[in-house]
């Protein structure tokens, strides 16, 4: 709200220098000396006049908005009225006081029942061009608030499609293992339940920290680890400014069950690091694991999905990348603005 506030202000000053600027050169295309006192105070005392009113025309506004309807119509003519007095009586007693401050003699007004008259067709201009400008913030606001709406629940019906996806891979881990080592099955079911007990405490926003984020991804790579015992090594490190960040929720999920899936070693080892730095005004996330690589950079539905949230939470000022990494194996970046 301040720098609204600053914006009008620098904007009704530059327009104060255009008035000023424009009829001293009237005047001097006429023949007549520039006189940029007087000029100044007549322009500066209008302009900033529309500025101290200014209250008055949003407060109409946001009182009864302008409709083709004789009420609202009878209304803005009734404080284009008020308006309009207000801004001559303005006009005449803020000039004659600052002649006297400057000694500059008396102020010649003219006469001012003709005066109100002469003044009205200019604030009729003024008071249309504010309440039209106020009209067009307002439905920008509303615009604006119907596509956030809109983009939360895009990201909430995305975020619901990743729950059943990690539930089946998980349960197909439990499977591959349950025969095998009953202990250790009934380990994997436990820490499961705990990963779904977290998700079902998601808030209803489907933005959360990226602490909860990374606290999602450590309970899957648990599942994982469960399963694999030893052959499955993680690391995870995160930039202390960047754990309240909010990111889309279970984000990360689909980058780190394809590095699962597809990161293991020649030796069949599975080694996944996540780094998270907070560096100029950004949130940088990598996930790399010591596999083949990439295969096909855009396939995959985890990979889509994360794609397409990206791009409904944050346009075009976000971007994600899945490439091999110079040193082997593949790499996905993920880059936010905060």
């Amino acid at each position: 709200m301040k720098r609204i506030r600053l914006y009008v202000f620098l904007y009704f000053t530059a327009l104060a220098f255009l008035e000023v600027f424009y009829h001293s050169l009237d005047r001097l295309a006429r023949g007549y000396s520039g006189d940029w006192t007087v000029i100044s105070i007549e322009q500066g005392t209008g302009t900033y006049g529309v500025l101290v009113l200014l209250p008055l025309i949003l407060w109409s506004a946001r009182r009864r908005p302008l409709r083709f309807s004789f009420p609202s119509i009878c209304w803005h003519l009734a404080t284009l009225v008020v308006f309009s007095t207000l801004h001559t009586l303005w006009n005449w007693g803020m000039r004659v006081l600052i002649f006297r401050i400057l000694g500059m003699g008396h102020y010649d007004y003219g006469i001012m029942r003709i005066r109100f008259f002469m003044e009205f067709p200019i604030d009729v201009f003024l008071y249309s061009i504010c309440l039209g400008a106020y009209m067009v913030y307002q439905d920008w606001l509303r615009s604006r608030e119907i596509e956030q709406q809109l983009a939360a629940a895009r990201l909430e019906n995305l975020s619901r499609q990743l729950q059943p996806h990690f539930l089946f891979n998980a349960l197909n881990a439990v499977s591959a293992v349950m025969y095998e080592n009953v202990a250790r099955a009934d380990h994997m079911l436990a820490l499961i339940c705990d990963f779904l007990r977290a998700t079902l405490r998601l808030p209803e926003a489907p933005m959360i920290p990226v602490s909860s984020e990374l606290d999602f991804v450590r309970r899957y790579l648990d599942v994982m680890q469960a399963r694999l015992e030893s052959r499955l090594n993680f690391a995870i490190s995160c930039d202390p400014q960047a754990e309240s960040t909010r990111v889309p929720a279970l984000l990360l999920q689909p980058l780190v069950e394809n590095a699962v899936e597809h990161g293991k070693d020649p030796s069949g080892k599975l080694n996944i690091d996540i780094a998270i730095q907070k560096r100029n005004g950004h949130i940088q996330i990598s996930i790399r694991d010591h596999g083949r690589g990439p295969e096909r950079s855009n396939g995959g539905h985890g990979l889509a999905n994360t794609r397409q949230r990206l791009a409904t939470a944050y346009r075009s000022e976000a971007s994600f990348r899945l490439e091999h990494h110079p040193q082997g194996g593949a790499v996905a970046e993920i880059k936010i603005p905060v």
